[in-house]
């Protein structure tokens, strides 16, 4: 009896481990020419949110085009999957009207998401991608300044994480975060600003001025273990504590973002960010304290 329970012990095991990770054939998987790849992404019922023209051969600038072919990349677009969820995904690079663009196009079981994985023209003066082990391995040009500065060759190991890809990071600490403020400057073209504190006790607090969401004043919630736990571990896996003390982009008339972090044995981190640009992580956190104002249950004290 003993034996017999055994053996459909590992014969479970065995099933649940191959489900786990089976793969699944999908449409992306049956796309073999940069011709396949041009028609699925003009398919409406795709929808694909960027049009690119998808050929073997990007078109870049000279600058650009001797960078790349130094590279040797493989072709412009490969298949992995970046999500983990059983699902080929795309990786691809075609010509727009703002000149040569990454997207990436994940397959998530009953629709598919696409985003441009460049920072656009204001950032980065031209951009390279490949695949390799389920990450993108991202070549770029960043502009320095607005007179035209460049920055050497810069190479970035993304992953796929929290809903988008940021810098990887091998062996994240985990530090005890005892609160996390950020704010925001207006811009010239955009007046509103923005003001959230969180602490270790899950409270969080938002003061709204003129951002057009709520009644000026100061807000109240109290956030789900499962929120918490997203932000913090995004907070350290992003390093924050090894991050620049201030981050820049090259043009004018931006907002800043400035975000303090409390830690361990009341240790401080502060991060200065014209632009809010300053890494992939940053961003996804910035994008993950925004989306609070309407995915929290706030009340005005």
């Amino acid at each position: 009896m003993k034996k017999k329970f055994s053996l459909i012990t590992i014969l479970f095991c065995l099933s649940f481990f191959y489900s786990q990770n089976k793969k699944i054939f999908n449409r992306i998987d049956s796309l073999t020419s940069a011709k396949d790849i041009q028609k699925f992404i003009e398919n409406r019922d795709n929808k694909i949110n960027y049009y690119l023209n998808v050929e073997d051969k990007i078109k870049y600038n000279s600058y650009c085009s001797s960078i790349g072919d130094s590279l040797k990349l493989k072709q412009n677009w490969e298949k992995s999957d970046f999500d983990n969820n059983g699902l080929t995904d795309l990786l691809v690079t075609g010509n727009s009207s703002d000149g040569p663009k990454t997207i990436y196009i994940l397959d998530k079981g009953t629709h598919f998401e696409s985003k441009n994985l460049g920072k656009g023209k204001l950032y980065e003066e031209c951009s390279f991608s490949s695949v390799k082990d389920n990450k993108i391995e991202y070549y770029s040009i960043k502009i320095l300044s607005r007179f035209g500065f460049l920055s050497n060759l810069i190479k970035e190991n993304l992953v796929y994480k929290n809903g988008e890809f940021i810098e990887e990071n091998l062996s994240p600490k985990k530090h005890h975060i005892l609160e996390i403020k950020f704010k925001t400057s207006g811009s010239h073209w955009n007046h509103y600003t923005f003001e959230m504190e969180i602490v270790s006790n899950k409270d969080a607090t938002w003061t709204t001025k003129d951002d057009g969401f709520l009644i000026p004043g100061v807000y109240t919630a109290k956030l789900s273990e499962k929120d918490f736990k997203e932000i913090v571990d995004l907070v350290n896996y992003i390093d924050f504590e090894n991050l620049n003390d201030e981050y820049n982009v090259s043009h004018s008339d931006d907002a800043t973002g400035y975000l303090t972090i409390t830690y361990d044995n009341l240790k401080t981190k502060t991060i200065r960010d014209y632009g809010l640009m300053g890494t992939r992580g940053l961003k996804k956190l910035y994008d993950i304290l925004a989306a609070m104002k309407t995915n929290q249950n706030w009340t005005k004290l």
